[in-house]
C-alpha cells in the first residue's frame, strides 16, 4: 500500500470510532474486558499523540491523561491532528525510530491505521450495531505486521504471545504450522497467504500456498480480526487442526 494511503484510512477509522462512540460511554467493549467505550477512545487518543511524539522526537513523550466524559471525543479529534501532522513533516525517506528499533518509513501511520481500525471494530461491537470490515489492504499488510513486527518484538523482550516456549499445549516451538488465506478477489495471487510456522525462538511467517497443519479461509478483514481475538471461528473454513487456533487464541495477549 503507498504511505499515501493510510492518512484517509486513518481519519476515516476514527471518525467511525468516534459515531459509534459517542452517546455510549458507559457501554462495556466486549472485545476488551473491563474497558468502557469512554476507556477506549481514551486509549485510542493517547496512542496517537504517542505515535506523534516518536515521529517529532525520536521517543516515548509523556501524554496527559484523556479527559472524562463527553470531552474525550472532541480530545480523540484533536489527538488526530497532532498525528496527521506529525506524519505529514516527517521524512518519507528516513527510517522511523520506534519501539521495535528502526523501522521503514510509514511505519507509524501504518500502525496507527491498523490499531485504529481494530478499535473502531471494538467501538462498533459495542455500540451493537454492525461492523464495518477493515480495508482490505489494510488488512493483509495488518497481518504482516503482526508476523514481521509485532510478534519478534514481544518475543525479545519477554512479553511472550507465542514467541517463546510458551505454556503447556501452546503452539510455541512446536514446529506446527498455520496457513492463512485471503478469500478477498482484489488480491493478487499469493498475496493474501501466510504459511506460520511456530518455532522455537519466533513464528516465522512466508507468503506462500502451501498445506499447514491447520487451515484457515476467510476475508482479509477477518483474518485479522481472528489473529487479534474479535472474531469467532464460525466465520471461516478450518481444515486440519482446529486445536491450534484454540491455543493461538487462548495464548495471544496482543
Amino acid at each position: 500500500m503507498d504511505r499515501a494511503s493510510y492518512p484517509a484510512l486513518l481519519r476515516a477509522d476514527t471518525e467511525r470510532l468516534l459515531a459509534a462512540g459517542e452517546g455510549r460511554l458507559d457501554r462495556p467493549v466486549p472485545t476488551c474486558p473491563r474497558w468502557s467505550v469512554e476507556r477506549l477512545l481514551g486509549h485510542v487518543g493517547r496512542v496517537h499523540r504517542n505515535a506523534a511524539g516518536w515521529l517529532r522526537t525520536g521517543g516515548r513523550s509523556e501524554i496527559p491523561p484523556a479527559p472524562a466524559g463527553a470531552a474525550v471525543v472532541a480530545w480523540v479529534r484533536d489527538g488526530l491532528e497532532e498525528l496527521t501532522e506529525a506524519v505529514q513533516s516527517a521524512d518519507p525517506h528516513v527510517d522511523e525510530q520506534t519501539f521495535a528499533g528502526p523501522q521503514p518509513a510509514s511505519f507509524w501511520v501504518r500502525r496507527m491505521a491498523v490499531e485504529t481500525a481494530l478499535h473502531r471494530i471494538d467501538a462498533e461491537l459495542a455500540a451493537g450495531e454492525g461492523t464495518t470490515p477493515v480495508d482490505t489492504a489494510l488488512a493483509v499488510e495488518g497481518i504482516d505486521e503482526l508476523f514481521g513486527v509485532l510478534l519478534p518484538f514481544r518475543a525479545l523482550g519477554g512479553a511472550g504471545a507465542l514467541g517463546g516456549a510458551g505454556s503447556a499445549g501452546s503452539p510455541a516451538g512446536s514446529g506446527k504450522t498455520m496457513h492463512l488465506h485471503a478469500t478477498d478477489p482484489a488480491l493478487a495471487a499469493g498475496e493474501g497467504e501466510w504459511l506460520i510456522t511456530f518455532d522455537a525462538d519466533e513464528p516465522s511467517v512466508v507468503h506462500s500456498h502451501a498445506e499447514g497443519d491447520v487451515a484457515v479461509r476467510g476475508p482479509a478483514s477477518d483474518l485479522l480480526l481472528l489473529l487479534w481475538n474479535r472474531a469467532s471461528l464460525d466465520r471461516f473454513d478450518v481444515f486440519g487442526d482446529a486445536a491450534l487456533l484454540t491455543c493461538w487464541r487462548d495464548e495471544v495477549t496482543i
